[in-house]
C-alpha cells in the first residue's frame, strides 16, 4: 500500500511543496585575472615601505575619492604594482597601503613615484562623511504607541492595555 503525505492518515505534509533552493550564485572561487584598466587616474604617490607593504599618499586635490579595497594599482605603463590593502588617515590627508604583486619589490620604488588606479575603482568621499540614516532607505518610523497588552513581564503593572513604556 502506498501513502502520500497530503492524503489523510498520519502524514505530516501540508499539501504544498517548498520548491527548490535555487542556484548557488557566483561562488567565491578565484577571481579572473584583472587586466590593465582602459581608463586610469593618478591616485597618489609612494612614500615608504612598512614591513611588506607600500605606504602611499592620495594626491587627488581635493581628495574627493577613496580607493576600493583590493583595487589594482598600476604604473603609468599599465604594469600592475599590487592591490590596495588598507585606507587610513584623516579625510583631508588620506593614505593607502599597497600589497605588492608577486615579483614586485617595494624597495625598488622611490618616494614620489606615481601610483595609478582604474577610474571605476574609486569611491566618492561623501560615502564616508554622510551620517548614517540621513540617506534614502527604510527607517523604523516614529515612536507610535505600544500595541502589546502587557501580560507577564517584570515590573509592577496593573495589567490591562498599556500605552507607551511603563516604569519598572
Amino acid at each position: 500500500m502506498r501513502f502520500s503525505t497530503n492524503e489523510g492518515g498520519k502524514g505530516k505534509g501540508k499539501g504544498k511543496g517548498k520548491g527548490g533552493k535555487g542556484g548557488k550564485g557566483k561562488g567565491k572561487g578565484k577571481p579572473e585575472p584583472e587586466g590593465p584598466p582602459e581608463e586610469m587616474k593618478v591616485l597618489g604617490e609612494f612614500m615608504h615601505t612598512a614591513e611588506d607593504l607600500m605606504v602611499c599618499k592620495v594626491t587627488l586635490q581635493p581628495p574627493f575619492c577613496v580607493p576600493h579595497f583590493n583595487a589594482g594599482i598600476w604604473t603609468v605603463e599599465k604594469a600592475k604594482i599590487g592591490k590596495v590593502d588598507d585606507v587610513l588617515g584623516s579625510l583631508k590627508d588620506i593614505l593607502f597601503t599597497v600589497k605588492p604583486e608577486a615579483g614586485v619589490q617595494a624597495a625598488g620604488y622611490q618616494p614620489g613615484d606615481v601610483m595609478h588606479i582604474s577610474t571605476e575603482k574609486l569611491l566618492p568621499l561623501h560615502r564616508f562623511t554622510t551620517p548614517p540614516g540621513k540617506g534614502k532607505g527604510k527607517g523604523k518610523g516614529g515612536k507610535g504607541k505600544d500595541k502589546g497588552g502587557g501580560k507577564g513581564g517584570k515590573g509592577k503593572g496593573k495589567g490591562g492595555k498599556g500605552k507607551g513604556k511603563g516604569k519598572g
